[in-house]
């Protein structure tokens, strides 16, 4: 009996001291202690990759099919109530005159509507005093038909129209000429890191990036738009051309 209790003395602190040193192994195992420098090295942070950033323009002039101009009245009377009813009046008798021209009314939209009092201050420091009110009223119209975009100004100048901000020239949908200048961009783009790639000594990887940045529809005029008189006949119309641009990003792997 004294010998076994001798045995269990000496067992149990050996016990422990194995189960101290396969712990310490474990945790160096997980936290990479003892292991190769070599192997530290490698998981260091990647160097990045050079590359050649470039952007390219495209440009595409198409004909356009839609005018868009901005035509109003404006009226001075000296009570405002006498202001208001004839601007209503007028404006009422343009756009009927407008739509007899085979203008849509989705067409036609109100963009502006102001009334401004007219003050005369007969002494320095005395009040204002109102004299009459002014009336404007401007309609933002489009027209489809290009070749009839003279009647429709000269019918709204007879019917009462005293203005005629704007006349400018678009195209109603874009998207085939924007693709289509979206392609030429990328092109450039592409010819202008061959040409960086050649004047370093290096040579054009793959493709690593690329964005399409936002490009815009810009009316060219041949001419400027002759504004007719009430009653003159129809004026002569330039449509000119419309840009449509767009604008690329591109970025290229460089290698040796």
């Amino acid at each position: 009996m004294q010998s076994t209790a001798r045995m269990v003395k000496l067992g149990v602190p050996a016990l422990l001291a194995a189960a101290l040193v396969t712990t310490i192994a474990a945790f160096a195992i997980m936290s990479g202690l003892g292991a190769p420098a070599t192997a530290l090295a490698q998981t260091g942070t990647p160097q990045p990759t050079p590359y050649i950033a470039v952007t390219g323009e495209g440009r595409v002039f198409v004909d356009p099919d839609l005018a868009v101009a901005s035509i109003g009245v404006d009226i001075t009377a000296s009570s405002l109530t006498t202001a208001t009813q004839l601007a209503n009046t007028t404006m009422t008798a343009v756009i009927d005159a407008i739509k007899a021209q085979g203008v849509d009314a989705k067409d036609i939209q109100t963009s502006s509507y102001n009334i401004y009092p007219i003050t005369n201050q007969s002494q320095e420091g005395a009040t204002p005093e109102i004299t009459g009110y002014h009336v404007s009223n401007i309609v933002t119209i489009k027209v489809r038909q290009l070749d009839k975009l003279g009647a429709v100004l000269d019918t709204a100048l007879g019917a009462g129209a005293n203005s005629i901000n704007s006349v400018y020239f678009t195209v109603d949908d874009p998207t085939a000429a924007r693709n289509q200048a979206r392609t030429l961009a990328v092109k450039a783009a592409m010819a202008q890191a061959q040409t960086l790639a050649d004047a370093a000594g290096v040579k054009v990887g793959k493709i690593i990036a690329i964005s399409d940045v936002p490009g815009g529809v810009t009316p060219v005029f041949r001419d400027s738009f002759a504004v007719p008189a009430a009653g003159g006949g129809a004026g002569p119309v330039e449509t000119g051309q419309t840009e449509i641009t767009a604008n690329v990003e591109l970025r290229f792997e460089i290698t040796q």
